[in-house]
């Protein structure tokens, strides 16, 4: 009688004993992490390179040629310039020389600021012609006739026409003409007849 009740006890003890082990066994297999499946890593690539259109493409591949406009100062006989560009493709330069493409600009440009355009507006350029390294640039007479300001700034007035043209390449020197004529005097300032880069306007640094 001791012997079965001791059979069955060991019997429930083995029971309790599995049944712990297979609690435990699922537990641990749930607390481990899942394996990745087979086969070599995936690599994601971020790329930051822009993508450039075909016409963007096609404008970096055009040169382009710079120039330069300057502005006078409204209460000092004092030019300023500025830095500006052009594709070589331009239709506004499809038939018009650069120098006379500059010109026109210079005319036509607005003030900023205390910066003004002395150029009287109603200036028209007649014609423009190289030969050499000079540049004959013809205006016509309302440049002359409707000057206005001291003799300093009709002189400052020019340089900003004759320094415009030099910074071009291929100009060295600069012939203004009035209607085809280059005249004695605009606004009791003498006029020179050959004109190189003039200087005496810029403010000291």
């Amino acid at each position: 009688m001791i012997s079965l009740q001791s059979n069955l006890l060991k019997n429930n003890i083995l029971l309790v004993l599995l049944g712990l082990a297979l609690v435990f066994s699922t537990a641990c297999r749930r607390a481990l992490p899942e394996e990745s499946p087979a086969g070599p890593p995936q690599t994601v690539e971020n790329d930051v390179s822009e993508e450039v259109e075909p016409d963007s493409m096609e404008e970096e591949s055009v040169d382009r040629v710079y120039y330069v406009l300057y502005l006078k100062h409204r209460d000092q006989p004092f030019i300023f310039s500025d830095t500006y560009s052009i594709r070589e493709d331009a239709p506004e330069l499809e038939n018009s020389s650069l120098a006379a493409f500059v010109v026109e600009q210079l005319i036509n440009q607005q003030g900023v600021g205390e910066l003004v355009n002395p150029i009287p507006p109603e200036t028209q350029l007649l014609s423009i012609l190289q030969d050499g390294r000079s540049t004959t640039v013809n205006l016509s007479s309302d440049f002359s006739d409707n000057m206005t300001g001291s003799i300093e700034d009709t002189e400052a007035t020019i340089a900003m026409v004759v320094n415009s043209l030099i910074t071009l390449p291929g100009i060295d020197r600069v012939i203004l003409q009035i209607d085809g004529e280059i005249p004695s005097e605009i606004n009791g300032l003498a006029i020179r007849g050959v004109y190189e880069f003039v200087t005496d306007y810029y403010p000291d640094k």
